[in-house]
């Protein structure tokens, strides 16, 4: 018992102080694939290449948004661009949710305050979030970079994708039939 004290104690002593962040919930236990995971944790970190940012660190980058005529930041690319913006509601349409996407932090609160839980609805929300921010960060790099874009029927793959991760789960594949019909 007194190694483990100690340990403890040691362990405390050598942890850096990270501020708690509430959003970590939405990254347990989510069905989501793990590169969508990935992609949705840097942009609650803020970490991804959006063109804002990387004028902040020196690159010179047209800061127009490839969509539109506005300046491209994370909050407008997944919730304030007007194309992009709908695939989102498609999708929470398709959860049968009753939301009108705001700002990104505002978002990100909302995500996490519907995805605690154990429930299909919260299991299925976090999922949704993950796979949306992914399929629209590559959608917008594929587009960027003048890369062929064979669908554009985004909202279908992430829905699609959503059925398919929660079909494998036996506690959801009863919901996700219903979200079927």
């Amino acid at each position: 018992m007194k190694g483990k004290t100690i340990t403890r104690k040691v362990y405390k002593v050598l942890r850096e102080d990270y501020p708690l962040v509430d959003w970590k919930t939405v990254m347990y236990q989510n069905i989501a694939r793990p590169r969508a995971v990935f992609i949705f944790w840097l942009a609650c970190h803020s970490r991804l290449a959006t063109k804002d940012r990387l004028l902040k660190i020196g690159l010179t980058v047209n800061l127009q948004c490839c969509f539109c005529t506005q300046e491209e930041t994370i909050n407008h690319l997944f919730f304030g661009c007007t194309e992009l913006k709908h695939i989102w509601q498609k999708v929470l349409r398709w959860l049968q949710v009753d939301h009108v996407p705001m700002e990104w932090s505002a978002e990100l609160r909302w995500i996490t305050k519907h995805s605690k839980g154990k429930g299909w609805k919260a299991q299925l929300v976090k999922s949704a979030a993950a796979e949306t921010i992914y399929a629209l960060w590559k959608y917008r790099n594929d587009v960027c970079f003048g890369n062929k874009v064979y669908n554009t029927n985004i909202d279908e793959d992430i829905i699609n994708t959503i059925v398919y991760r929660g079909w494998r789960n036996a506690k959801l594949r009863e919901h996700v039939a219903h979200l079927l019909i």
